[in-house]
């Protein structure tokens, strides 16, 4: 059925659309800035992410200002993106029936790229303690003591497998690499970068530099209401506009069909050339 141009539903996506009419000037434009984003949001992501490291490198607290922080933190955020991902991927392909969209060769091209960052992280994770254990400075190995065999060695060692072990031991085999197998992995990892950052926060200011008792921290019931309740409702609004906008991009996937089909098309025949009566060239 036609949609009425007149109602709520046309006008909000008539807004969206900005002017957009599918002319051949502006698939050409959009064609251009696709590639050019493509280039241009690397270094974006590279300055966006290190800017968390500096801000720490700002600080006196013991282990906050290694040198290895900046490329620590954009692996680490890329890693964490790819675990949030893969779990909502998983999800609105079983919520929305998008198998036809994504696939099992998607699942299995983003586990792949899972395997290298988890290779990553866990190289910089190690060369970050391995240099703090080597040093030796009084006020670091406090933390490092703290993280590895203290108060905080279950959150380390529970960050070590679901960050490192677990993903390298099921995602580099085939069957590792299906939806389920990469959601189930995905949420381990988004929650070992979480504990990550209370690592970093949480048992880095346990030890001050600065002549102070030295603390502990315990959430109460309201900072983890705060935590539970920030991720019911950026699922809840996440879930919400995908009811609304389509969560497939349509003109993608019509591009994808054309090039497809123009791979799958056979060539055409060769005609056949006779010679004609009088000497001629005949093309049956």
């Amino acid at each position: 059925a036609k949609e009425d141009p007149r109602s709520i539903k046309t006008i909000f996506f008539t807004v969206l659309a900005l002017g957009w009419r599918g002319t051949p000037q502006q698939w050409h434009s959009l064609e251009a800035g696709i590639r050019a984003m493509a280039v241009i949001i690397i270094p974006v992501a590279v300055s966006v992410h290190t800017i968390v490291s500096w801000d720490f490198a700002m600080a006196v607290a013991p282990m906050w200002h290694s040198t290895i922080f900046g490329p620590y933190f954009v692996v680490g955020a890329i890693y964490s993106g790819i675990a949030v991902l893969m779990v909502a991927m998983y999800l609105l392909r079983r919520g929305l029936h998008l198998e036809e969209y994504l696939s099992d060769k998607v699942f299995n091209n983003l586990g792949l790229l899972f395997v290298a960052f988890a290779l990553m992280w866990g190289y910089f994770t190690f060369a970050e303690h391995l240099t703090v254990w080597y040093g030796h400075e009084h006020a670091e190995i406090l933390v490092f003591n703290e993280r590895v065999s203290g108060e905080f060695s279950v959150f380390f060692w529970t960050m070590i497998v679901v960050n490192t072990v677990i993903p390298l031991a099921i995602l580099p085999f085939p069957w590792g690499r299906k939806p389920l197998a990469t959601a189930v992995v995905g949420m381990g990892v988004m929650l070992g970068m979480w504990i990550e950052r209370y690592l970093i926060v949480v048992g880095t200011l346990s030890f001050p530099r600065l002549d102070f008792n030295v603390g502990t921290y315990s959430a109460s019931w309201v900072e983890m209401g705060i935590l539970i309740g920030s991720i019911g409702l950026f699922g809840f609004l996440y879930f919400t506009f995908v009811q609304v906008a389509p969560i497939v991009s349509l003109w993608e996937v019509r591009e994808g069909e054309h090039i497809q089909h123009r791979r799958t098309r056979p060539p055409p025949e060769p005609m056949a050339i006779q010679a004609g009566s009088e000497g001629k060239e005949v093309r049956a």
